[in-house]
C-alpha cells in the first residue's frame, strides 16, 4: 500500500469537484483512476476510495448548501467584525464579518474623518448594526480575470455586504480575531512603517496596503512567495516549540498534544490561508507518524493532509492560495525522492512549477529559480529569524535601535537589488486545462529522466512546441474589454498576429479632501493587463486613442509601462490637450496623428471615417471600421447624436453587422435614424456594472429594442467577445458570464 494512498484521495477529490461543478474532464480522470484502482485487485484500497469519497462527497455537499444568502436589501443586520480583517484606506472600509447566517465581505464609505478614527484605533468595534444591500461576488468578468465568486466560496465566504450606514458596537471577550488584530495593531505602533509592513507580513500573514509598493522587486522576480506563510515559518514556530519542550523532558504524546494545540492556534492568528492550514497540518501529520511509529511514506503524508484539507476547505482548489500551496508542497517531495541536493531542487524547482504559474499568471521569470537559492539562506538565517527575534523582543522591551536600522537597510538593499537585477517575466499565456496537465506530466519526466538521458532531447522538443502553441493559438479575437464605466476593445489575429487596443478604459477622478483619499491600484491591472498576457502578448502593434475622457484613456501609461506598444494613434488636434501625459511614456511609441480617411493597420484595415479635425471631445471621437471573417465591425467611442447625424449624412450607405454604442448607452448618443441606416444585427454597450449615471439610458434600450438588434452589455454580462478562425464558419458574439442579471 506504500504510495498508493494518494489514489483513493486523489479520486475523493474528484467526486468533490463533480458536486461542485459538474465538467467531463473531472468524469474522465475519475473513470480512469477508478479502472487504475480496480486493476490493483487490492480490497482494502477499493475499501478507501469508497470511504474517502463518501465523505468527501458529503461534506462538500453539506457546505455547498451551508451558503444561505439573505435577502438582497439588508437592514438592521448585527455582524460580528472580524477585527483583524478591517483595512481602513482613505475613505474606504472593508472587513469580513458573520453571523449565524454566514460569513460575509463588508464594505462601506466613511462619511467622516471623525468616523474614520473609530477603525484606526487598537481597540475596534467587534459588532456593527448594518443597513445596506447584499451581492455575491462576480464570477470572472474577462477572460483570464480572476474568479471572485469562486475565490469566495473556497474560503466558506457567503457574499458581500455593501453598507449603506454601520453603527458599531463594542461587546468585549476573547478571540483570536481580537489578538490577531492587537499583534498588527502593536507591530505598527513600535516599528517604524517600511519594517512594520514586511514583520505583519513574516510574522502573522497581514499584508497591508503599504506592502505591495515596498515588495514591487519580489513581484517582478517572482520572489513573493518568501513572503507567504508556510512551510519554513511554521517550521520555525512549531519546529522552535517542538525543540523547547524535547528539551523541557516531555514525551512525544504530550508534545504531541500541546504541538496541534499551537498548530490550530498558529491557522487562526496567522489568518487561515490555505498555505498556513497545509503547513500546520503537514508538521502535524509527521509528528503523528514520529511518535506512534507509523511508517508512511512522504506521499502518504502528502495525501492524508489533503484528505484532511478537503474536509475541512471541500473547495480548496478553487483557489488561487490553495492550488499553488499544494502542487508546490508535491513538488517538494517529488524533488526530495529525485535528490538530497538542496541547491539543485532550488534549481529545478522553477522549472517544475512554471506550468502552473503559467496557468495562474501567465507568464515565468526565468530567474526566480536564481534568486530563490541566493535568498533563501538570507530568509532562512537573518530576515525570518531577525523578524521573530525583533517582533517577541518589542513586548518585552524596546527594540535596539540599531537593530531596527539594520534589518530596515537588509530589507532596502534587496528591494533595490532585485529592481536592478530582475530580467522581464516571459509572457507566454493561459495553457488551457488539458495542456496544463499534459505540460506537468512531461516536465516531471524529464526531469526525472535527466540522468539518464533516455529521450530528454525528444521530450524537450515536445515541451517547447506545447508551450509556443500558447500564444500561437490559430484563434482571433475581438473582445469588447470589460473595464467598468469607460471603454476597451482588443483585436489580436490568429497565429499570434497583428494587434490592436482601441482605448484603455480608466477611472474618472473626484475631488476629494486629503483623508478621502487612497492608495488605488490601476484599474488596468485588473482587466486588460491580465487578459492581454492571458492571450500571450506582451507587445500591442497599434493603440488608438478615440479621444481624450479619462474613462477611455486614463489608463494609458499604465498599459504602456507593462506592453511594449508600437504604434499609438490619436486624432489630429487632439494632441494637444494631452502632451503633458504623452511625456511620460516610456519607452515612446510611434505617435501617428490620424483622421478621416486613414487606415490603421497592415493586415486588418481599420478605416477612420470620423473626425476631420479633433479637439478631444466626444463628437470628435475617433469611429473606426472593420471587417473581419464575415462581420462588418463600428466602434463609435463617445459619439453622440450630433457626431451620429454627421456620420450617416457622410457615409449614406454604411451599414454594419456588429456596432458598438456610443457614450455607454447615454441619452445622449444612438439616434433612431443611426441605427435604422446601419440596421446592425448586434450592438455592444460598454458600461460600469452598477454605474452612478445610469447608463445604458432607457431611451437608447428603448431605440434598440425597436430596431430588433441583439444587445450585448458589459455591465450584465462582462466581456463580450467574437472569435473566429480560418478554416471555420464565422460565430456570433458571445458573453463572458452566460446570463443576464
Amino acid at each position: 500500500m506504500k504510495n498508493y494512498m494518494i489514489l483513493p484521495i486523489l479520486a475523493a477529490a474528484l467526486v468533490g469537484s463533480l458536486i461542485y461543478h459538474f465538467h467531463w474532464i473531472f468524469i474522465v480522470f475519475l473513470v480512469v483512476l477508478l479502472i487504475r484502482i480496480c486493476c490493483m485487485n487490492n480490497r482494502r484500497l477499493l475499501a478507501a476510495t469508497v470511504l474517502c469519497s463518501f465523505f468527501v462527497g458529503i461534506r462538500t455537499y453539506t457546505y455547498l448548501q451551508s451558503f444561505q444568502p439573505p435577502p438582497e436589501k439588508v437592514e438592521a443586520e448585527v455582524l460580528q467584525v472580524l477585527e483583524d480583517t478591517v483595512k481602513v484606506e482613505g475613505n474606504s472600509l472593508r472587513f469580513s464579518a458573520k453571523n449565524e447566517s454566514g460569513k460575509y465581505r463588508v464594505y462601506y464609505r466613511l462619511k467622516t474623518q471623525e468616523e474614520q478614527q473609530v477603525w484606526l484605533q487598537e481597540k475596534l468595534p467587534d459588532h456593527v448594526l448594518l443597513n445596506g444591500t447584499f451581492v455575491v461576488a462576480d464570477p470572472a468578468r474577462n477572460l483570464h480575470g480572476y474568479d471572485a465568486r469562486q475565490n469566495d466560496l473556497s474560503l466558506g465566504i457567503t457574499g458581500i455586504m455593501q453598507a449603506d450606514s454601520l453603527k458599531v458596537k463594542r461587546v468585549g471577550g476573547f478571540s483570536l480575531s481580537k489578538l490577531r488584530a492587537y499583534l498588527i495593531f502593536h507591530t505598527r505602533q513600535v516599528f517604524p512603517k517600511r519594517l512594520a509592513s514586511y514583520l505583519n507580513a513574516l510574522v502573522v500573514g497581514h499584508k497591508d496596503e503599504n506592502f505591495e509598493e515596498y515588495t514591487e522587486g519580489y513581484q517582478l522576480s517572482g520572489l513573493l512567495h518568501l513572503f507567504t506563510l508556510s512551510g519554513l515559518h511554521i517550521q520555525f514556530y512549531l519546529g522552535g516549540l517542538q525543540l523547547l519542550l524535547t528539551r523541557c523532558g516531555l514525551v512525544r504524546e504530550s508534545r504531541l498534544a500541546i504541538l496541534t494545540l499551537v498548530g490550530v492556534s498558529l491557522i487562526f492568528l496567522c489568518g487561515g490561508g490555505a498555505s498556513v492550514l497545509r503547513a500546520v497540518l503537514s508538521y502535524l501529520i509527521a509528528f503523528i507518524c514520529l511518535t506512534f511509529d507509523w511508517q508512511l511514506s512522504g506521499l502518504d503524508r502528502w495525501g492524508i493532509m489533503l484528505l484532511a484539507l478537503l474536509l475541512i476547505r471541500p473547495l480548496v482548489f478553487y483557489s488561487i492560495g490553495g492550488r499553488l500551496s499544494l502542487f508546490f508542497a508535491f513538488l517538494l517531495l517529488y524533488l526530495s525522492y529525485l535528490s538530497d541536493n538542496r541547491w539543485l531542487q532550488s534549481l529545478l524547482f522553477p522549472f517544475l512549477a512554471f506550468p502552473l504559474l503559467l496557468y495562474e499568471f501567465s507568464e515565468w521569470s526565468i530567474v526566480a529559480g536564481v534568486f530563490t537559492l541566493l535568498l533563501m539562506p538570507v530568509f532562512s538565517w537573518i530576515v525570518l529569524p531577525g523578524c521573530l527575534l525583533l517582533f517577541f523582543m518589542s513586548f518585552l522591551v524596546t527594540p535596539p535601535a540599531f537593530l531596527l536600522s539594520m534589518l530596515e537597510t537588509v530589507f532596502i538593499i534587496l528591494e533595490k537589488a532585485l529592481l536592478v537585477g530582475t530580467i522581464p517575466s516571459f509572457v507566454i499565456g493561459e495553457p488551457a486545462f488539458l495542456l496544463l496537465f499534459g505540460l506537468i506530466i512531461l516536465v516531471m519526466v524529464l526531469i526525472h529522466r535527466r540522468k539518464r538521458r533516455e529521450g530528454v532531447l525528444q521530450l524537450a522538443l515536445l515541451i517547447l512546441c506545447l508551450i509556443v502553441s500558447i500564444p500561437f493559438s490559430s484563434r482571433g479575437l475581438v473582445a469588447f474589454v470589460d473595464v467598468g464605466q469607460g471603454d476597451s476593445i482588443f483585436i489580436k489575429l490568429p497565429f499570434h498576429g497583428e494587434t490592436f487596443l482601441i482605448d484603455t478604459g480608466g477611472r474618472l477622478a473626484f475631488k476629494q479632501e486629503d483623508w478621502q483619499r487612497r492608495k488605488n491600484k490601476p484599474p488596468s491591472d485588473y482587466n486588460i493587463l491580465p487578459f492581454i498576457k492571458g492571450e500571450g502578448y506582451q507587445t500591442i502593434d497599434h493603440l488608438i486613442i478615440t479621444h481624450n475622457d479619462a474613462d477611455h484613456m486614463g489608463e494609458l501609461l499604465n498599459v504602456t509601462e507593462n506592453f511594449r506598444v508600437k504604434n499609438l494613434y490619436l486624432g489630429e488636434g487632439s494632441e494637444q490637450d494631452i502632451v503633458s501625459i504623452l511625456k511620460q511614456i516610456k519607452p515612446r511609441p510611434k505617435i501617428h496623428l490620424v483622421k478621416e480617411g486613414d487606415v490603421i493597420g497592415k493586415k486588418l484595415k481599420l478605416h477612420v471615417l470620423s473626425p476631420k479635425i479633433s479637439d478631444g471631445s466626444n463628437n470628435n471621437s475617433l469611429v473606426t471600421y472593420f471587417s473581419i471573417k464575415e462581420k462588418s465591425f463600428l466602434l463609435t467611442g463617445d459619439l453622440e447624436k450630433e457626431g451620429e447625424e454627421d456620420l450617416i449624412q457622410r457615409y449614406p450607405q454604411l451599414q454594419v453587422d456588429v456596432l458598438k454604442i456610443g457614450h455607454h448607452g447615454s441619452k445622449t448618443s444612438t439616434s433612431p435614424a443611426f441605427v435604422q441606416q446601419l440596421q446592425p444585427e448586434s450592438v455592444v454597450i460598454s458600461a460600469g456594472k452598477n454605474n452612478r449615471y445610469g447608463h445604458p439610458a432607457p431611451e437608447t434600450l428603448a431605440t434598440l429594442e425597436e430596431a430588433e438588434t441583439t444587445i450585448y452589455r458589459t455591465d450584465q454580462q462582462g466581456m463580450i467577445y467574437y472569435e473566429w478562425r480560418p478554416f471555420w464558419q464565422a460565430e456570433k458574439l458571445k458573453p463572458r458570464i452566460a446570463f443576464l442579471e
